[in-house]
């Protein structure tokens, strides 16, 4: 995470630039500039925290593909400069950057958010809607609620202190990946949005990544695959893995894993190829033989033993 505390305009735009920030920032009055705040990027998401006690104005100097959300902008009480107060939700914002390039915003003494980029976002709605390509996303003026605003940035808290030096979260992944799909799910199911009515009636996730993920499990079943090893193939979260399953197959990824385990063993079981049936059961990640027989036998109503001898036979 990028830490940035200026006194100088010239510095803090020099600094800016060099982390290919599309503003140029200026202060209300000449001759006044302090700006101190955070920016930390993780996949196609842009964090950033920044707070005055002179106050400045960002402007737009090139277009972005890109969606800024800025989930709080307050005032600061100069007798109290670390307390934030005065959130006006009027004055917060959902921007398309490429429909808003040159456009000043307003001066502000502290402001936090996140900009995601297009692409991240779109390919968010294509996945959970089921579509292969999907028209851009516009957001209406206005369309986030005060709640929102507070998930939002309660999430982007967390993102940023989690990623700091001592935050825990920058070795990782899952949780960093869990907090932003958090964050866009957020955004993509509480703003009012040209996708709002579709998503809301549709599935949480798309069929594609569960058909993704029972492939995956399909093709790596003699391997000691986890949930977690599933859920990164894929691309969706755990719980967003978890949810799926439950809503479109009325089962869990663990349970669907085990059924196929089950059945490669039936298969070797009937064909009467291999040592004995515990050799078989290890093969398919069962080491307890009779755990092994007893779903065996939930699952196909035999006794893998009886299914051996009889294959045997043949």
């Amino acid at each position: 995470m990028s830490q940035l505390e200026f006194f100088d305009n010239d510095q803090a735009n020099d600094s800016i630039r060099r982390l290919a920030a599309p503003v140029n920032l200026e202060p209300m009055e000449k001759g006044k500039f302090h700006i101190k705040g955070r920016i930390e990027q993780t996949g196609g998401l842009t964090i950033f925290g920044f707070a005055s006690i002179t106050g400045y104005h960002a402007r737009y100097i090139r277009a972005l593909d890109d969606f800024v959300f800025a989930v709080q902008r307050g005032s600061v009480d100069l007798d109290e400069p670390l307390r934030i107060r005065g959130l006006n939700v009027q004055s917060t914002f959902v921007v398309d950057r490429r429909a808003s390039d040159g456009k000043s915003i307003l001066p502000m003494s502290s402001q936090t958010g996140v900009s995601i980029e297009a692409t991240t976002l779109l390919k968010a709605v294509s996945d959970r809607l089921g579509e292969e390509q999907v028209a851009r996303i516009a957001f209406d003026p206005g369309g986030m609620s005060l709640p929102l605003h507070i998930a939002c940035e309660n999430i982007c808290y967390t993102l940023q202190m989690g990623l700091s030096e001592h935050g825990g979260l920058a070795g990782n992944p899952l949780v960093i990946a869990n907090l932003q799909d958090a964050l866009i799910n957020t955004i993509l199911y509480g703003a009012r949005h040209s996708y709002s009515a579709a998503l809301l009636h549709g599935s949480i996730e798309l069929p594609r990544l569960v058909r993704r993920a029972m492939e995956f499990m399909d093709a790596n079943a003699h391997l000691p695959i986890t949930t977690t090893d599933v859920a990164v193939a894929s691309g969706l979260s755990i719980r967003s893995l978890q949810l799926t399953f439950r809503e479109r197959l009325e089962t869990t990824p663990q349970h669907y894993l085990r059924r196929i385990r089950l059945k490669r063993a039936y298969a070797d079981l009937k064909s009467g190829q291999g040592q004995g049936v515990g050799e078989i059961a290890r093969r398919w990640g069962f080491h307890s033989s009779g755990e092994f027989a007893r779903l065996f036998f939930a699952e196909f109503g035999e006794k893998p033993g009886n299914l051996f001898r009889e294959g045997s036979r043949r």
